[in-house]
């Protein structure tokens, strides 16, 4: 049985339960456990982040966050097969657009992984893929972005105008109680076709690519 251990930079149930969901299916076989440890660590970006530069340096931030966390709780207990193979950043933005003189604010996230060049339990049937002597400390980067979906004017009016973070603002609108530890904006807008978890785990597995294609890209991931 290979253990796979998964430090996930936030304290949130949706974005841990995404992480376990997306790992889960994608190192999916009888021979692999996925352990989850979650740590509440800083963004280092602004609590509510616009544009995909912005966000995605938060998500890469929680996840080396995460990573040194998780390592220094393995060291401090003495305990070194509690290392962490990958760790998760997850962070939520926003982006503006105008279109047809029009100001629009679009919902989106990225998510950063990092993790060991060593770690081939997701590796394609077909990936060529060999570990070498040397890069057991080696790591590498997984980005990917969710899809992105318009917010409604009482939304982008609060945010805008109000200063308010979107799960605040969420809360306002639809009279709801800390809103982003639940099904989320997505999730209400959708009326739950899509919650926050769901909507997360789709980008997590295309992050995970370069650990399913590692012959491609893990020789030249991005940092």
């Amino acid at each position: 049985m290979t253990t796979v251990r998964v430090a996930v930079g936030s304290g949130n149930p949706c974005k841990i339960e995404a992480v376990r969901r997306a790992f889960d299916q994608i190192f999916s076989s009888d021979d692999v456990k996925i352990v989850i440890s979650s740590h509440s660590v800083p963004s280092g970006v602004a609590d509510q982040p616009f544009g995909d530069e912005e966000t995605r340096e938060g998500a890469k931030n929680r996840a080396l966050a995460a990573y040194n966390a998780a390592c220094s709780e393995a060291a401090e207990n003495n305990c070194l097969e509690d290392m962490p193979d990958f760790a998760v950043g997850l962070e939520g933005g926003l982006e503006k657009v105008v279109f047809e003189k029009h100001e629009e604010l679009w919902c989106m996230a990225w998510m950063a992984i990092v993790g060991s060049t060593t770690c081939t339990s997701a590796k394609a049937e077909d990936d060529n893929h060999c570990a070498v002597d040397g890069e057991s400390k080696s790591l590498s980067w997984g980005y990917a972005k969710t899809g992105s979906f318009l917010l409604p004017p009482a939304l982008c009016d609060l945010v805008l105008n109000k200063n308010m973070e979107l799960g605040h603002a969420d809360d306002v609108v639809f009279k709801r109680v800390n809103s982003k530890h639940g099904s989320g904006t997505v999730g209400v807008l959708t009326k739950g076709e899509i919650d926050r978890t769901e909507y997360y785990v789709h980008a997590l597995k295309l992050a995970l690519i370069p650990w399913i294609r590692p012959q491609l890209y893990l020789n030249s991931s991005a940092t």
